[in-house]
């Protein structure tokens, strides 16, 4: 679709839209990795000049969604096993790190357990798409009690990708991980820093394989 001249804020929140709505496409598996995105086709699909659809395309490439070429256009990014290893190694890098800092912090009365009290029973009922979301934000959570900034920031873009892959694993570890949590919760409620780093840390990990597991056959290598 080819509209007409857009002011510079109305393209912004073109673009905006284009964005988060072609994201969720791609987490829940509406666009499949590898697939074809032709701005044509996204300007008709989404009632929008090709300008905001080409800024929501960029934005995408630069988190890692989607890849472009100068001839060929863009595409969803295929996921590899590098990929995958990549996400765990990044988030084993800060949220043990941030585990700690949650618990010194609910410790000291700087901060409350009670959201993150609450994400958890979110996460252990309810359909898998609302627990999977509850676990996600339990993450989030967990690096806000740190009182990090930077560390919160650093988080932003993962989330997506980590919902991406918990989404094509679905119950990967689904029971494991809810106990884990409880012990999460225990840890950082009663200030035990070092304790609940070391649980973030193989919480993490052990879902790896796991994951890379259930992924087998879709994985580029």
């Amino acid at each position: 679709m080819e509209t007409g001249p857009e002011s510079e804020g109305t393209a912004l929140a073109l673009a905006d839209r284009v964005y988060r709505d072609l994201l969720r496409a791609i987490i829940d598996g509406g666009v499949a990795p590898g697939a074809w995105l032709k701005e044509r086709e996204l300007s008709e699909r989404f009632q929008v000049s090709r300008i905001p659809v080409r800024q929501a395309l960029q934005r995408l490439e630069a988190e890692g969604f989607v890849m472009t070429s100068r001839h060929r256009g863009a595409n969803v990014t295929p996921l590899t096993r590098a990929d995958i290893h990549d996400l765990f190694d990044t988030r084993l890098c800060f949220e043990p790190f941030a585990a700690q800092r949650a618990a010194e912090r609910v410790h000291a009365g700087v901060e409350s357990i009670d959201r993150l009290r609450a994400l958890h029973e979110e996460a252990s009922v309810g359909d898998a798409a609302a627990a999977r979301a509850a676990s996600l934000e339990f993450h989030s959570e967990i690096v806000r009690l740190s009182g990090s900034r930077l560390l919160l920031r650093s988080l932003g873009p993962l989330v997506g990708r980590m919902e991406w892959v918990f989404r094509l694993t679905r119950e990967a570890r689904d029971s494991e991980q809810t106990d884990e949590h409880v012990e999460l919760v225990d840890s950082i409620a009663h200030g035990r820093g070092p304790l609940a780093a070391a649980q973030m840390y193989a919480h993490i990990e052990m879902s790896r394989e796991p994951v890379l597991a259930q992924l087998d056959g879709v994985l580029e290598n």
